[in-house]
């Protein structure tokens, strides 16, 4: 070996190595800790849509929930009617849908079994056409809570109704929400209801108007509960 050939490794060079390493090291952390920024801002309550007032009478919120497929959405706002008035006229409402109260949009709806503070439902929506109608079978619970909350759960419950898919329906595998409703000193309910669902890979564009809909409809039928209740008294 000729030993002349050799190019000795001097403090430059050393110094040129050791700046490469440390800016690839940094580079590295710098990309691992945008991609955490990120991952984390996915899962935290985002505003999807408010309402334009000046002081806003709803806000929608949205996030992804972690270690799932699942988004959540949550709308927010003020009713008129008490935590007990809110959830007493929601029970009824399912009872008047088992009763053929909207043979129209549910052709099929059935209380399976019921307690003090749950109802088991099995229903078929009709979807308009080319759709499939769609089924669901849903669990409602109704919790009072500490100071006067009241809340309501409902969540798919296929395990408790062992019926099999019909393939002229297209079965809704997971349906989950609640809605809380809580006063203080006599003043406005807070309405907060939230919804769970996967999409299925439908783009966001098209399910946050969806859902943003679907969520201010359900708001607006509770700040219209004083009125329906002064109505079926007359």
């Amino acid at each position: 070996m000729d030993m002349s050939k050799i190019v000795p490794v001097g403090p430059t060079t050393i110094s040129l190595i050791s700046v490469t390493i440390i800016a690839l090291i940094l580079q590295s952390c710098g990309s691992t800790k945008n991609q955490s920024i990120r991952e984390w801002e996915k899962h935290e309550w985002k505003i999807a849509k408010e309402d334009k007032n000046t002081k806003p009478e709803w806000t929608i919120r949205r996030r992804k929930i972690r270690n799932s497929a699942f988004w959540e959405y949550r709308i927010e706002g003020k009713i008129s009617a008490s935590p007990k008035e809110g959830t007493t006229w929601y029970r009824e409402e399912i009872h008047k849908l088992a009763k053929g109260g909207n043979s129209k949009k549910y052709p099929t709806y059935k209380i399976l079994n019921k307690s003090g503070d749950d109802v088991l439902t099995y229903m078929i929506y009709n979807e308009p056409f080319p759709f499939k109608n769609t089924e669901m079978c849903v669990r409602y619970v109704f919790e009072d809570m500490e100071n006067g909350i009241r809340r309501i759960v409902w969540k798919e419950a296929w395990n408790d109704y062992e019926k099999h898919p019909n393939k002229k329906l297209k079965r809704v595998e997971s349906f989950r929400g609640s809605i809380k409703l809580s006063s203080h000193d006599g003043e406005m309910t807070q309405f907060v209801q939230t919804v769970q669902f996967d999409p299925k890979g439908m783009p966001k564009w098209l399910v946050n108007p969806m859902v943003t809909k679907f969520l201010k409809k359900e708001l607006e039928k509770f700040r219209s509960i004083n009125t329906t209740i002064k109505q079926s008294t007359h």
